[in-house]
């Protein structure tokens, strides 16, 4: 019986996956908005990056990054949401401040709970691996849920349905899902950038150097997408 269950949850959870998938090379109109999204936060966090605060246009190009970078990923966020669940796309700014209102409490308890832990002088080992579990597996499973409660019943909702939230966070099909989507959006891209391509032409160097950056760029941006839609489609069968 085990192993069927097990066969059963992750044949579902692959199915979630490529239906993720399908639906978003599916909706041109989607598509679009995504990738114009995302292409705006990585010139946002370009630019931000790049500046320095020397005279008063740089700063205030410092300063209108600051202010427009978490919007736009926020914004990124709620379409991930939105595409996955049919919703309506016109509700997808309105979804995206509810996103950011439900993430902060888990964003400040994270911090602190990750400080907390780099503190810590005994068991630096267990405590440099809870460390790096909360921060990426149990913080982002558990606010992918909550942007999906609340895209989908709305913040007043939230609070009584925070139980099942909690419970649909760490179920085997949405780990089993977001284990896939880390290996696209986090380990590929990963690999991509650390391993240098060396040669005696500049030129060759500067394209695969910026042929590796898109890819990285583009695993990042579809992985993470279709996690998200995947894991929104799993919790609307529940």
């Amino acid at each position: 019986m085990k192993r069927i269950k097990a066969t059963d949850m992750y044949s579902k959870s692959l199915c979630a996956l490529l239906s993720a998938t399908r639906l978003l090379f599916t909706n041109r109109r989607a598509v679009l908005l995504i990738v114009t999204t995302y292409a705006a936060l990585l010139i946002t966090l370009c630019l931000f990056v790049s500046t320095r605060e020397a005279t008063v246009s740089q700063l205030l190009v410092t300063l209108f990054s600051i202010a427009v970078a978490p919007a736009l990923f926020f914004l990124l966020q709620s379409f991930s949401v939105t595409y996955a669940s049919r919703g309506s796309i016109r509700r997808v700014a309105i979804d995206g401040l509810k996103i950011f209102i439900v993430s902060l409490p888990v964003i400040v308890v994270t911090v602190i709970a990750a400080y907390s832990l780099s503190k810590l002088q005994t068991h630096l080992t267990i405590a440099t691996t809870l460390r790096y579990l909360l921060v990426a597996v149990i913080a982002p499973l558990l606010t992918i849920q909550l942007w999906i409660a609340t895209s989908r019943t709305g913040l007043r909702s939230l609070v009584r349905s925070l139980g099942q939230v909690l419970s649909r966070t760490f179920a085997p099909h949405s780990v089993f899902v977001y284990a896939c989507g880390f290996l696209i959006f986090a380990v590929a891209p990963y690999l991509l950038l650390r391993k240098s391509i060396s040669t005696e032409r500049a030129w060759l160097e500067l394209s695969l150097l910026t042929v590796r950056l898109a890819a990285s760029a583009t695993l990042m941006l579809v992985g993470w997408v279709t996690t998200v839609g995947a894991i929104s489609i799993l919790s609307r069968d529940d």
